[in-house]
């Protein structure tokens, strides 16, 4: 589709001039006097990932849709895209907020417009996934005027969270998940997003939703010490295998599945539900020498790589790895931030400065015009530059916050 031109704020005029000239020094603000010129890009990472940001957020500063107030999605403004590129916008070292122009005030109204009675936001589907996508964009980027909607959208996930008060006792292999929102199946996905949207709002790590979660978690990770379940699903018997890594949902794997000698099978672990499972775990409080953790961590140990999210049945399809690719860089960043490790141990015993060699990753990958897109697979809209440029710049902004 054609996207309408219209006059780019001052500020951001500033951060495109400095494009063209050369990146702006760590720290410096965007104001009405440009940077200086300098002799040619910057070659220490730090500074190169700062001018990757600053490119993939021109790129998608490009595609905002003035007309239809937010990003779009066959030519309609769709909440879920919107939210999370406020979100890499406000992120960013230059921490953009509504009063740098129509492409966050509008997209914060945007998402405004949409607020329910209930406290959800979302325009009639995707309930959960979009209202933890716009309670994220509100709280980073609203300030007071949208803070009311925040803690509305607070207590709606709350409340959507699938245990007791919903008659879901604790053995029921779907306690403490939550879904997309219509349906009642959650998933590891979804409640990664979910327990995102709480920590924004300002849930604490180990309150109740995530103690309650902890039983779901435990039910996605590859572990029979604590995930005992037995699941009948499409007429085939599914039990945990033991690698310790994570999977989309309790006997369901993106991934596949192994076939075991007694005739049932175990979900395949794949590297962005690992790091999910990671993630939902440190929002639980728990600390790195819980056994769960420990489990989770030794899989992402014996399978890392930037080259693929692993995990994938490869004899199936060799590319199959390649698969949410973009996803799975963020979620690493953001599993291993909260973990709070500098480096990762591989199954070979070196260490990887994960924030560095994750950087260098995403600037290899990175379009002339400042986006990213998944070149091998179009699966989960990562054929679509908007969300996969979105992906790599909030990995990077993660990277870049950790960087000495």
């Amino acid at each position: 589709m054609q996207y309408p031109t219209y006059g780019r704020t001052l500020v951001f005029m500033t951060v495109l001039l400095g494009l063209l000239l050369g990146s702006c020094s760590e720290g410096e603000e965007s104001s009405n006097t440009p940077p200086a010129v300098k002799s040619g890009p910057p070659t220490d990472l730090k500074g190169r990932t700062k001018q990757a940001i600053d490119k993939g957020l021109a790129f998608l500063h490009g595609k905002f849709d003035l007309k239809a107030g937010g990003w779009t999605v066959q030519g309609k403004a769709d909440p879920g895209i919107t939210a999370i590129v406020v979100s890499a916008f406000a992120k960013s070292p230059r921490k953009y907020t509504a009063s740098d122009g129509p492409f966050m005030e509008k997209s914060l109204a945007f998402l405004a417009s949409l607020a329910r009675e209930d406290g959800s936001i979302h325009d009639g589907e995707l309930a959960n996934y979009k209202t933890s996508a716009a309670v994220q964009a509100l709280a980073a980027a609203g300030g007071a005027k949208y803070r009311d909607l925040v803690k509305k959208g607070h207590d709606y996930l709350v409340g959507i969270q699938l245990d007791g008060s919903e008659g879901f006792s604790e053995d029921h292999k779907y306690y403490g998940g939550a879904g997309y929102g219509g349906d009642r199946r959650p998933d590891m996905s979804n409640l990664s997003l979910w327990a995102d949207g709480l920590i924004a709002a300002g849930e604490k790590p180990g309150s109740p939703p995530f103690k309650r979660a902890l039983k779901f978690l435990e039910r996605c990770q590859n572990d029979s010490e604590v995930n005992t379940g037995r699941y009948e699903i499409e007429g085939k018997i599914r039990v945990p295998g033991n690698d310790g890594g994570g999977v989309y949902g309790p006997g369901v794997s993106k991934a596949g599945y192994v076939k075991r000698e007694d005739g049932t099978e175990s979900p395949r672990s794949y590297g962005s539900m690992t790091y999910a499972l990671l993630k939902g775990y440190m929002a639980a409080d728990l600390k790195a020498d819980d056994a769960r953790v420990k489990k989770a961590v030794s899989w992402i140990a014996e399978n890392f790589t930037l080259e693929e999210n692993p995990g994938f049945d490869k004899e199936k399809n060799p590319k199959a790895g390649l698969q949410g690719l973009f996803y799975y860089y963020y979620t690493m960043a953001k599993a291993l931030e909260l973990y709070g490790k500098d480096t990762v141990k591989d199954a070979r015993g070196k260490d990887h400065d994960w924030r560095r060699e994750l950087a260098e990753k995403l600037l290899q990958l990175q379009g002339k015009d400042g986006s990213w897109v998944n070149q091998h697979s179009t699966r989960w809209w990562e054929g679509m530059p908007v969300l996969a440029t979105t992906y790599a710049v909030l990995a990077l902004e993660i990277c870049l916050d950790g960087m000495p």
